[in-house]
């Protein structure tokens, strides 16, 4: 720790460098780049270290300096006065990287690389967060500013695009800021929606306002008052205090300026330039001398224009980067001050002939002379001539205007003559300022440019012009005269020179004169060095050839992979060939094109290497869009030109083609147009190059990794880090391929996964716009949320592209979404599209199933053009309706005339609501969908609220057109409705950013699909179902043990005689308790769940699922309880007698006791005295037992069969013939063919009965020992209940319309059984009489009566020995209730810990067949795949026996222990509250032993009649009874615990099988095709049968028709093709329409899925001679075994079910 001292000095050390970084900032040198040279290089760390700096240490820091300027900064620092002289910038080399063979080491060495850089890039970022500190700005004024705007924390350029690039919930329109704090926030909303009222944004106090307008009504002497007087005051008026001024509307526009960073304030100049006002070019740094020349913030700025010239006509520019177009450059100045014209005013004329306000002017709304910012400011704008010939210029000009009075500004002044062409100068002629004159007299004498002087008091008629200087008058003058005059002046006098220069030609010489160019900043100086690197590989190469080299996997090899990946959605049969040998021969070709990606691809090649190296080099965002920004703008400047030439040539044909196309008889040449067409398109394509194309190459190389390497490094993972954090940044991403038309579905994943990753759980709104090409899609968008998608004519939108916009934190909750998605897309009428309708189709469905809402944008009012977006709309939407997915949607109808016409607008609405109405009814009629009628069945629509008219986005013509106020008006009210749609949606139906790829995935796969709504998969949906089916596992699993534990507690109840009857309310209260409990559960779940939206659908059916489930319950649980009660109330009838004999033998024992009481006799004696007797008495009682009478049990079982096949003849002789014959199975006798079929049985029909009967077999079991378990006497209805068990079976068996079962079958099997259980009946009976019967029952109770008779004859010792009596009863009590609640606690254990039971069924198959393919055991796949619950019940058994004895001793002695301690607690609390009781009332051992029976009630069954033979006895020390009972504990749960571990384990494994059988029991169909297993955990489910996979053919037995060839086939696969199952040789029906056989074939659901596990194709090759040999068929020709098939491993099994 430190001490004080040491504390004092490390903040005196603080403070000397804080001082020294003030310092430099004020020399405007960068505190980060040059402080740690000053302290490592000359050991300065303070500002009083610097005196002692020499010429050599200056000579040091001189060879550093990173602009020409900061060698001038460091003298003036120093204390130095050397010569200025400017060294030049020595370009570092840049190494390059060697290549490397090995294509993951090549991307392991780009990782190192970043891991190496990472530090120093952290560094940096600190360095420029503490030299950003802005505590000591001398400027008061301009921190005032920045105080009253609330922009102080932004100073300097901290205000990134994301700070504003936000989703508010504040709307801008028509509302005003309610305070100054608001003002850069609506400059900056206004800006983004091209309101260019944000130029005029002023907020007056209300107050204020009235005061400067009014004076106050009661003063009467203003009512007298002379127009004429002086009412302004002659200046001798007392001096009054003036009201704060209002922020000048310009001082908002700089001070954000000042605050933005590069990229901000290249989006803010980028905004500006649409509303065509001018731009900062000169900007000096309010807190320091610097002047700050603009550059970089002008790079993204494009215009086309129509040149005109003398010699070559007229003739257009095409999408310019204006920063690098050479212009005249015509600089307008004022000298002097107070003159009556404004400068600003007139360049507005000249421009806009006063339409525009191009530069703000003194005459401006909200414009006031306290202007802060704009002083010493030169703003520029670009003049460009239009395809009218009233433009007063021909070519594009550059206007700059330096505000202020020029004699203050000699810097910009210097800078505007070195650059301009011409400079016209604002000025009085009666001017007697000696400087000013000086100044206009210097510039009119010495300039080499051209000059007109503009004067204020002078008119026309005395002013002279010649040659190169003109002077032109401003008193008295008409304005159109004027501006003529002026304008016909520049024009003549830029013929005179041919001094042309670009911003980025002013740039060089803004360096010179010391300017800060913001490009110079290091690091994107740094980007753009990168940058260039890469166009140096570039511009060796002929550009049609570069993506072929350089970019390879995009190109034919991907066009290939997705032209095969299509292919596997169209699977055809052929004559040799089955549709699975066809998809494997597709997915091996998809396969080698992946490795021959691989290869093309690595080593990486220069540009990709070092693309990817900068990018995995910068962490920082800021760094790579530099990078990205730079690449973008060289490949544009690098491919522009040539693709211009291009669209040109395209165009024409296009017209030919169409022109040609409209003739009655076609030529010859139209063929030929086409193909040139087609060519054209192509050589377009492989000249398009630009940042989506490199990191669409990124996308490809991560593909093809993931699908031909196993390493899954971080390295690979890094790949779609990299999009993904530019998506994060805000840079659209490809969302589909423009060029392939298709979607790299595993790219987008893992860019999503990512994107998840950082966003976790954020919510998702997403908004897709469609429209035809060139409508204003993209414009609309950018317009809308501030995007950047690319809306330049020529380079439209390909494809689909993404762009993620966050939501404001505070509108969040209020909204329901954290961010919204937007997707653009190409136009539906582009080239391609032309003669791709099924692309089209494509493109629109997926933008429809992925949005939230759709913008349809219609362009025009066109009819033709209306009916082709509007048909394609209407039919996404009835896709879209028939796979569950609901979009909303708003119909933007742009470049409408009478948009702002209601009543116009009202017959646009009717009759597009009449067309959508009309295309709603015929599409539904083409889709055979019967529900629609109008287009509101379709999806949500209101006509008068989703319909919005929009006027044209430009005021004029374009290009000099500025944006239409009712454009951006317009805007801002779709903006409102989208939101409002958006937070109405997020109460149904939001995705979270993680179940995009999901959404993308499903629809996708649909879409490449034949069928979209017969192949729509919702993988979300599957998801969340089986997410819920595991929830209802447990909630099932809560009430199940619950009700156990009840019907235990219950059953003792019963048994100890507590309950009698059975009350409605006591069984139904407990259990429909526990029940609104997990409804409390299930609420939360479905309402607050993360998956709550799309859970609604199946809330009611879950909730009648649980229900009935409860219901269930109650009625098994009623039925055990009445069925103990029956059993207690006969064992009482028989305990009537027994009690009898019992009281006779007690009685007689206590009063042989009475006899020897007082007498001191031994144990022997008493034994001996009392068996003397016994003899005696139990004969005397035996004699009075009346005879028994026994049932017929044969007789009974002959007349039942008789009755219940009374309609069978001769069934009697039948029944003698039979007796004690086995069942023996006939299939000639016992199956009958179906009419349809005239075949034989095969194999597999032969295997399925013989499981059904084996079924029977089973059942007939189970309940002979269940009954044997009730330890009740024989009852007639068993035999009933075997019947039963029949019907069900053979009525449930899979016969697949082919085969049914016989009457002789049943028959045949009903004899069999009923001689078997009479037997076993007999049997019983015998066991229950033997148990019941009076005699023997007292044999069994001698101990107890000699226990009785021993107490009797007792005195001191009779407690202990009553004790003694009482615990050797309770022993076995507690043993068997401790027993029978371990197998649930077993069972809940089980749930909780292992794998196979913490799921759903689902979850427990997966880990059956995980232990199939474990054990290779062919006989257990065959019980599996045909008699699946039996060999669940098995696998469950199974694994119940090894659970308990691997983890054996472990598990149950912990479960024991719980139990023991459960069950000791009871005892203790019973006895202790019994005794209490007991010594209140002084109560007789009857009375204790009653109340300690009550009160250990419930908790174990344990009859008070047990206890008769001691309750007469005397207790007096109640006292020592506690403390016997209590020590006696111990010792009795031991004994407990030793009988209980001494039980062999496999006795209780049957019961825990039971109950979790019950809980994964669930509907055990099959697939008629596959066998695969119904997923539905309900038996008796409503609906149709499903399965997540199904299974080739094979596994069931399938093989073609008439053949012994097996069928491969999936049914999955085989319902996408175009084959024909056979019923009959006349029944053929195709696999497409499958339910059309009926039957089991109807109740199923089968959807096309080309994907599969590998799990069966591996059984298949595994086991093909098992299956041979048991089906007797073989795999060859189109039942031949895929060779893809055969390498697969089980380890490659066992992986993929362990994902």
């Amino acid at each position: 720790m430190a001490t004080a001292d040491n504390t004092d000095t490390q903040l005196l050390e603080q403070k000397m460098q804080q001082d020294l970084q003030e310092t430099m900032k004020n020399m405007g040198l960068e505190t980060g780049f040059w402080l740690p040279k000053l302290k490592e290089q000359l050991g300065v760390t303070c500002t009083q270290t610097l005196q002692d700096l020499q010429e050599k240490d200056f000579q040091i820091l001189k060879s550093q300096v990173q602009y020409p300027w900061e060698e001038t900064a460091l003298e003036k620092l120093m204390g130095l006065s050397h010569s200025n002289t400017h060294p030049k910038l020595q370009e570092s080399p840049v190494e390059m990287i060697n290549e490397n063979d090995d294509k993951l080491q090549d991307l392991q060495y780009l990782f190192l690389e970043k891991r190496q850089s990472h530090e120093e890039a952290v560094k940096r970022k600190l360095h420029n967060k503490d030299n950003a500190k802005k505590d000591m700005i001398e400027n008061r004024g301009f921190q005032d500013l920045l105080q009253r705007l609330d922009l102080k924390h932004y100073f300097p350029k901290k205000m990134g695009k994301v700070n504003f690039h936000l989703i508010y919930k504040t709307s801008v329109y028509r509302i005003q800021p309610r305070s100054e704090r608001e003002l850069p926030f609506y400059f900056l909303q206004k800006l983004q929606m091209l309101d260019y009222g944000f130029r005029y944004l002023v907020f007056r106090e209300q107050e204020q306002l009235e005061h400067q307008l009014y004076t106050s009504a009661s003063d009467e002497e203003n009512e007298d008052s002379d127009p004429y007087e002086d009412s302004f005051g002659d200046g001798n008026s007392p001096v009054t205090t003036n009201p704060r001024p209002h922020i000048h509307p310009m001082d908002i526009q700089m001070a954000i300026f000042h605050c933005a960073d590069d990229f901000a304030r290249q989006y803010i100049l980028g905004k500006l330039s649409i509303c065509q006002f001018a731009l900062p070019l000169l900007v000096p740094n309010p807190c320091t001398s610097q002047i700050e020349f603009s550059l970089w913030c002008l790079r993204q700025i494009k215009r086309s224009w129509q040149h005109s010239s003398k010699s070559q006509g007229r003739y257009r520019f095409h999408n310019q980067q204006m920063c690098c177009v050479p212009t005249s450059i015509v600089s307008f100045i004022r000298v002097g001050n107070g003159l009556s014209a404004s400068k600003s005013q007139i360049i507005n004329c000249l421009l806009s002939k006063n339409k525009h306000d191009v530069f703000f002017h003194r005459h401006c709304k909200g414009s006031s002379k306290d202007c802060l910012l704009m002083e010493g400011v030169v703003e520029f704008y670009w003049f460009y001539p239009g395809e009218e010939h009233e433009d007063r210029f021909d070519n594009c000009v550059t206007f700059t205007n330096l505000h202020g009075d020029t004699k203050k500004h000699k810097q910009q002044l210097a800078f505007l003559q070195e650059v301009s062409s011409l400079i016209v100068i604002l000025m009085s002629a009666s001017d007697d300022n000696g400087e000013n004159r000086k100044i206009v007299c210097d510039l009119w004498q010495s300039s080499k440019s051209p000059m007109i002087c503009l004067l204020t008091d002078k008119d026309k008629n005395i002013v002279n012009n010649s040659g190169r200087r003109i002077k032109i008058g401003l008193r008295n003058r008409n304005k159109a005269e004027l501006m003529e005059e002026i304008t016909i002046a520049i024009r003549h006098l830029l013929e005179l020179s041919d001094h042309t220069l670009s911003i980025e030609d002013c740039s060089h010489i803004a360096r010179k004169q010391g300017f800060l160019v913001d490009e110079d900043q290091r690091e994107c100086k740094e980007a753009k060095e990168k940058a260039e690197i890469i166009m140096a590989l570039l511009r060796e190469m002929n550009l049609s050839h570069l993506k072929e080299n350089l970019l390879p996997l995009q190109g034919e090899l991907w066009h290939l992979w997705c032209k095969k990946d299509r292919e596997l959605y169209h699977l055809r049969q052929k004559r040799n060939r089955s549709i699975e040998q066809h998809k494997s021969q597709i997915e091996t070709a998809k396969q080698i094109i992946r490795d021959k990606q691989v290869v093309k691809a690595f080593p990486l090649n220069d540009l990709m290497r070092s693309f990817l190296l900068f990018l995995q080099q910068h962490s920082e965002t800021h760094i790579k869009l530099y990078f990205l920004q730079w690449l973008s703008v060289f490949l544009d400047s690098l491919t522009e030109g040539h693709l211009e030439n291009l669209h040109e040539k395209q165009r024409s044909l296009w017209s030919k083609t169409q022109t040609e196309k409209q003739k009655a008889q076609k030529s010859n040449s139209l063929d030929l147009w086409q193909n040139k067409l087609e060519a054209i398109s192509t050589e377009i394509s492989d000249c398009t190059l630009g940042i989506e194309q490199l990191l669409r190459e990124i996308g490809q190389i991560y593909e093809a990794l993931d699908e031909t390497s196993s390493k899954r490094d971080i390295v690979f993972l890094s790949l779609p880090q990299i999009a993904a954090d530019l998506m994060l940044s805000g840079m659209p991403i490809e969302l589909m391929d423009g060029d392939a038309s298709y979607v790299p579905l595993k790219w987008i994943a893992a860019v999503f996964d990512k994107v998840s990753e950082k966003l976790p759980g954020k919510r998702l709104f997403v908004l897709s716009i469609l429209g035809l090409q060139n409508s204003g899609k993209s414009t609309l968008l950018n317009t809308l949320f501030g995007l950047q998608f690319s809306v330049s004519a020529g380079r439209c939108t390909k494809g689909a592209y993404m762009q993620l916009l966050k939501v404001e934190e505070t509108f969040t909750e209020e909204l329901g979404i954290d961010f919204l998605l937007v997707v653009d897309t190409k136009g539906l009428r582009t080239p391609e599209f032309k003669t791709k309708s099924q692309s089209r189709d494509e493109l629109t469905t997926f933008v429809f199933g992925l949005g939230n809402l759709i913008l349809i944008n219609i362009f025009g009012e066109n009819p033709s053009e209306m009916q082709d977006i509007l048909q394609i709309a209407v039919q996404a939407f009835l896709r879209m309706k028939q796979v569950k997915i609901s979009p909303s949607c708003l119909f933007v109808h742009q470049n409408v005339r009478e948009a702002t016409d209601k009543e116009k607008t009202m017959e646009g609405r009717r009759q597009l609501q009449q067309k959508l109405d009309e295309m709603a009814a015929m599409a539904a009629e083409q889709e055979q969908c019967s529900n629609v009628s109008c287009f509101s069945d379709v999806t949500k629509f209101d006509i008068n609220t989703d319909v919005y008219y929009f006027a044209h986005l430009w005021d004029g013509n374009p290009p000099m057109a500025p944006p239409n106020l009712l454009y951006s008006h317009n805007v801002q009210k779709l903006k409102s409705r989208i939101l409002s749609v958006a937070k109405q949606e997020s109460k149904v139906n939001i995705l979270k950013i993680s179940d995009m790829k999901y959404r993308v995935e499903d629809l996708w796969r649909a879409l490449v699909s034949e069928n979209f709504i017969f192949s729509f998969r919702n993988t979300r949906e599957v998801m969340a179902m089986s997410k819920l089916e595991t929830m209802y596992k447990q909630w099932s699993w809560k009430l199940r043990s619950h009700v156990l534990h009840f019907q235990n507690q219950l059953n003792n109840q019963i048994q100890n005689g507590k309950v009698k009857t059975l009350q409605r309310s006591s069984l139904e209260d407990p259990i429909t308790k526990e029940y609104e409990t997990i409804k409390e559960d299930f609420e939360k779940y479905f309402n607050e769940g993360p998956e709550s939206k799309i859970l609604t659908q199946w809330k009611r059916n879950v909730e009648n699922k649980l229900l009935i489930f409860k219901e269930k319950l109650i009625s098994d649980a009623k039925k055990e309880a009445n069925k103990y009660i029956a059993l207690k109330k006969s064992e009482e009838m028989l305990n009537e007698k027994r009690t009898t004999y019992k009281n006779e033998i007690l009685k007689r024992s206590q009063e042989m006791a009475l006899i020897l009481k007082g007498k001191e006799l031994s144990e022997e004696e008493l034994q001996k005295q009392f068996n003397q007797l016994w003899s005696k008495w139990v004969c005397d009682v035996s004699s009075n037992l009346p005879p028994a009478t026994e049932p017929d049990i044969e007789m009974d079982s002959k007349n039942i069969l008789l009755e219940h096949f009374k309609m069978e003849k001769n069934l009697a002789n039948k029944l003698k013939r039979n007796s004690g014959k086995q069942f023996e199975l006939n299939y000639d006798k016992h199956v009958k063919m179906s009419g349809l079929f005239t075949n034989q049985l095969e194999s597999g029909d032969k295997e399925l009965i013989c499981v059904t009967t084996n079924r029977i077999f089973s059942r007939f079991d189970e309940t002979i020992t269940n009954i044997w378990k009730q330890n009740h006497d024989y009852n007639v209805n068993d035999f009933y209940e075997i019947l039963r068990i029949i019907e069900e079976e053979v009525s449930s068996a899979p016969m697949n319309k082919k085969y049914s079962f016989t009457s002789k079958y049943n028959i045949d099997l009903s004899l069999c059984l009923f001689e078997r259980a009479s037997k076993s009946f007999n049997e019983m009976h015998r066991t229950f009489k033997k148990s019941n019967d009076p005699i023997i029952s007292l044999e069994s109770k001698k101990e107890d009566f000699f226990t009785s008779f021993k107490l009797s004859c007792q005195r001191e010792t009779s407690i202990k020995s009553f004790v003694d009596f009482l615990w050797s009863k309770l022993i076995p009590a507690l043993s068997t209730t401790v027993w029978e609640n371990m197998a649930p606690k077993i069972a809940g254990d089980m749930q909780a810990t292992c794998p196979a039971f913490n799921g759903n069924r689902a979850q427990l198959e997966k880990h059956i067949l995980i232990s199939l393919a474990e054990e290779e055991n062919f006989d257990n796949y065959w019980q599996y795949i045909h008699n699946p619950e039996s060999f669940f019940r098995s696998y469950t058994e199974n694994y119940i026996k090894n659970y308990c004895s691997e983890n054996g001793s472990e598990k149950i002695q912990t479960v024991l222990k719980i139990s023991l301690d459960a069950i000791k607690t009871a005892i203790l609390s019973a006895t202790h509250e019994s005794i209490a009781e007991a010594k209140d009332k002084s109560s007789t051992a009857s009375e204790w032993l009653d109340l300690f029976c009550d009160h250990l009630g419930e908790n174990l069954m344990f009859p008070r009649t047990d206890l008769q033979s001691i309750e007469h006895h005397e207790i007096k020390d109640m006292e020592f009874l506690n403390k016997a009972m209590s020590e006696a504990l111990d010792a009795a749960m031991t004994k407990i615990e030793e009988k209980i571990l001494s039980t062999p384990i496999d006795e209780m494994v049957p019961i825990i099988e039971k109950i979790l059988s019950e809980q994964f029991s669930g509907c055990w169909k099959q697939c008629p095709f596959c066998k695969s297993i119904c997923t539905n955990t309900i038996p008796t489910h409503e609906g149709d049968h499903s399965v997540l996979f199904h299974r080739p053919q094979a596994v069931s037995g399938g093989c073609w028709y008439k053949t012994d060839e097996f069928s491969i086939d999936r049914c999955s696969t085989a319902v996408a093709s175009d084959t024909l199952f056979v019923l009959n040789d006349t029944l053929k029906i195709p696999f497409k329409t499958y339910r059309q056989a009926g039957g089991d074939y109807a109740s199923w659901s089968i959807t096309p899925d080309s994907s599969s596990q590998p799990y069966w194709k591996w059984f298949v090759f595994h086991f093909k001679l098992a299956l041979e040999e048991k089906y007797e068929k073989k795999f060859k020709n189109k039942g031949e075994i895929p060779d893809a098939w055969t390498i697969i491993t089980k380890q490659d099994v066992l992986n993929d079910l362990k994902m």
